[in-house]
């Protein structure tokens, strides 16, 4: 689904072989399969509820708050993207850097930056020399 080459047969095996593929950001990895499940539960709303019956004069409609939607602080209608934390924000320890290990992590380094340790994924495969 995300990588023709990927041989994996799940949504979640298939963003790790992406990310721990060479020069790919945590940002950049597609989304989890709980986000995966809130953007089907809308696709099968929209068609189901919404171009199903567009025809109809009056038309009566499910909650979409059951179809990956919910209210917004102005009560309208926006996505729900998913029940899990971003990435991001919650795993530390999958940030890694793209500093070389013969010139050592400083100044730019994304690990060094977020106070922590480099490890195997980074570029520098955890062997630099931070003084």
């Amino acid at each position: 689904m995300y990588d023709k080459t990927s041989e994996s047969l799940k949504v979640n095996e298939a963003r790790k072989d992406l990310f721990t593929r060479k020069g790919r950001a945590i940002d950049n990895i597609p989304p989890t399969e709980a986000a995966l499940l809130e953007h089907s539960k809308r696709a099968c709303y929209m068609a189901s509820q919404c171009w199903d019956r567009c025809l109809e004069p009056s038309p009566s409609f499910s909650d979409p708050g059951a179809w990956g939607w919910e209210r917004n602080k102005s009560k309208m209608w926006v996505p729900f993207w998913t029940s899990l934390q971003e990435a991001s924000a919650c795993c530390n320890e999958l940030i890694k850097c793209g500093c070389k290990a013969q010139n050592g992590c400083r100044g730019r380094c994304k690990c060094l930056k977020a106070m922590l340790s480099c490890t195997a994924l980074c570029k520098c495969g955890g062997e630099c020399d931070r003084d």
